[in-house]
């Protein structure tokens, strides 16, 4: 629980976008792991089935409220952005937040690809796994997310 308590929690929080539903749904997520410990086969790693019964508890639980997602606010994962030094301008971390939000704008399956891979640093393979999709549907749902990112960024360049 100490290893994926963060990641759980950010990843429940990409679902819901509030932080006591998102906290909520990681301690369900991390209840349902101890109770069905023994289900777990080995076949994949702790990480990816972990993350498998994160994606769906968020999901089940965006489904069952018929939940209305909302906006991320900005404070609430600032955490995410990663300086190197202390010596970052102001104009890198608005940047940072700014490609962060375009993130977070992305429709919900192409959103959770792209946070899967490039925030938890998960693999092809193991964000097949913890979505239950084809290898194959992660790539094309990663590529398309990042040719709408792509197309955001450009439309917002040439509105400046």
């Amino acid at each position: 629980m100490t290893l994926y308590a963060e990641k759980v929690y950010l990843l429940a929080y990409s679902f819901v976008k509030d932080k006591g539903l998102a906290e909520d749904i990681a301690q369900e997520v991390f209840i349902k792991c101890y109770r069905h410990l023994d289900k777990f086969r080995g076949d994949a790693e702790i990480k990816s089935w972990i993350y498998r019964i994160a994606v769906n508890t968020a999901k089940d639980f965006v489904r069952r409220k018929k939940y209305k997602i909302l906006y991320f606010q900005k404070e609430a994962l600032e955490h995410l952005i990663r300086s190197e030094t202390l010596e970052d301008t102001y104009v890198e971390r608005s940047e940072n937040n700014q490609l962060l939000q375009k993130v977070l704008s992305l429709k919900p399956k192409y959103r959770e690809v792209i946070i899967l891979h490039y925030f938890h640093d998960l693999k092809i393979t193991e964000i097949s796994e913890a979505l239950g999709v084809n290898s194959n549907t992660v790539k094309t749902r990663l590529k398309r997310g990042k040719l709408a990112l792509s197309e955001m960024l450009k439309n917002e360049k040439e509105a400046f």
